[in-house]
C-alpha cells in the first residue's frame, strides 16, 4: 500500500524542518527553489520534497503525480501555512479531490476589500473600506470617513506596507509610495492577481483604504467544520512603535475576550464571517480590534496564525499547530487542550537592522517587574 502524505504547499524552510523532525514521513513538500537555495536547514530527501515554480499549477500537478508514482506515495491531504500559497493549495486540492477551502473562498479571504464587502452583507462588524485606483479615491475616502485612515496592499500579509495617515498630503504621498513599492514587487506571489477574483482588482496597482479603528488588537485561531466552530486560542497583540503600524511587537497567550464581548456573540460573528467568505471546513486565523464594545474584523484567512504564535502556543499548552494542521488535512480526529492547561506567556518579537545571531539579552528590567514570570526560556 502506498505511503500517504499531506502535500504542504509553499511553506518556508524552517517550517519544513520542524514538520520533518516531528512528523517524519507524513508530509510531501512543494517548495520554491529560491526558498530551498536560501535555507540553512538540511535538504529533505528526494522523496520528501519537490522543487517547482509555484505559479505553474498544471506543471506542478504533472510533477506531483510523477513523483507519487516514482516513490510509491499517495496523497490524502493538503496543508498550507503561507498566504501567498493558499490559492495554489486550493487549486491542487480541487484537482486531487481533497478537502481544502475553495479557490473563490481563498481569493475572497485574501482580498482585503472583498472580504469586508462580504462581511457587510452578512452584518459582520468591520471597518469601512474602499479601493484606491487613483489619488482622487484617497482624498474622497478621507473626506468621507474622517481621519486617520489605514492604507495597505490588497493582498498583503502582516504589517508589510501598512501605513496610518491623517492629512491629505501625507495620505497621497503614502499612496504613491505603496504604488511604487508594489510595482517593484516583480514576481512576488504575495501580489499576483488571482483570476478567480471578480471585478477590477490588481494587487500591484490598487491600494486598500480602511477606516482607522482605535482600540486593542487581538488574533484568534479557530477550526470550522459542518457548521460547528471551535476556538483554539485568542492572543492579545502588543503593538510596535508608531512608525511600524500593523506590526506586532509581542503576543500574550492565552487571552480572554474583553468582558464587553460575550463569547457566544463572538463565536457567532466568527461563524458568520467565515461563512460569508465561503469557508466551510478550515483551520483559520482572524485578526480583530475591540472598540466600544464591538469586535471589528480586519482579516480572516484559512491558515493558522504565524509569527511567533506556533511556538508560543506549544510552550503555553503543548498544542503543536503544525501537527494540528496535518491532522485536519488528513481528516483525523483532533483534540484541543483544556482551558485550565494553558499557561499565560508573552512572546516577544525582535526586529534586527542587520543579519546576525543574538547571543545574549539584557532582561534585568523584565525580571524586576513583579508581574513577570522569573523563569525565561527560548522558544
Amino acid at each position: 500500500m502506498p505511503s500517504s502524505r499531506v502535500v504542504v504547499v509553499g511553506t518556508t524552510s524552517d517550517y519544513i524542518e520542524l514538520i520533518r523532525r516531528r512528523y517524519a514521513h507524513r508530509a510531501l513538500f512543494l517548495t520554491d527553489p529560491g526558498e530551498r537555495a536560501r535555507a540553512r536547514e538540511d535538504t529533505p530527501g528526494q522523496a520528501e520534497e519537490i522543487l517547482c515554480d509555484l505559479t505553474d499549477t498544471p506543471r506542478i500537478l504533472r510533477g506531483l503525480r510523477d513523483h507519487m508514482h516514482r516513490y510509491g506515495l499517495a496523497v490524502d491531504g493538503v496543508a498550507c501555512f503561507d498566504c501567498e500559497s493558499l490559492g495554489l493549495a486550493a487549486r491542487l486540492a480541487n484537482e486531487l479531490g481533497l478537502p481544502f477551502p475553495s479557490s473563490p473562498a481563498v481569493a475572497h479571504s485574501r482580498n482585503k476589500f472583498l472580504c469586508k464587502e462580504a462581511w457587510k452583507r452578512a452584518e459582520v462588524v468591520c471597518p469601512e473600506a474602499a479601493v484606491a485606483r487613483n489619488r482622487s479615491d484617497v482624498s474622497d475616502f478621507l473626506d468621507r470617513v474622517g481621519k486617520p485612515i489605514i492604507l495597505k496592499p490588497l493582498t498583503g500579509s502582516g504589517g508589510e506596507l501598512v501605513f496610518r495617515c491623517a492629512e491629505h498630503t501625507d495620505c497621497l504621498v503614502t499612496y504613491d509610495t505603496i504604488r511604487r513599492r508594489l510595482s517593484e514587487a516583480g514576481e512576488n506571489r504575495m501580489y499576483l492577481q488571482d483570476p478567480v477574483v471578480p471585478g477590477d482588482f490588481d494587487p500591484r496597482r490598487h491600494v486598500v483604504l480602511e477606516e482607522f479603528i482605535p482600540g486593542l488588537e487581538y488574533s484568534c485561531d479557530f477550526f470550522i467544520e459542518d457548521g460547528h466552530l471551535q476556538i483554539i486560542r485568542i492572543a492579545k497583540k502588543i503593538p510596535g512603535s508608531e512608525t511600524r503600524v500593523g506590526t506586532t511587537a509581542a503576543y500574550v497567550v492565552p487571552t480572554a475576550l474583553p468582558p464587553e464581548i460575550p463569547s457566544r456573540v463572538f463565536q457567532d460573528q466568527i461563524h458568520r464571517g467565515a461563512t460569508a467568505l465561503g469557508l466551510e471546513r478550515a483551520l483559520c486565523m482572524v485578526d480583530f480590534i475591540v472598540w466600544q464594545g464591538k469586535a471589528y474584523f480586519l482579516e480572516l484567512t484559512p491558515r493558522p496564525g504565524g509569527d511567533c504564535l506556533p511556538p508560543l502556543i506549544q510552550q503555553s499548552s503543548g498544542l503543536d499547530m503544525l501537527g494540528l494542521a496535518l491532522d485536519i488535512a488528513q481528516g483525523r480526529k483532533i483534540s484541543l487542550p483544556q482551558t485550565q492547561s494553558w499557561q499565560t506567556l508573552v512572546g516577544v518579537r525582535l526586529f534586527a537592522k542587520s543579519e546576525g545571531t543574538v547571543k545574549s539579552i539584557d532582561d534585568c528590567d523584565i525580571r524586576r517587574d513583579p508581574t513577570t514570570i522569573p523563569d525565561f526560556s527560548a522558544t
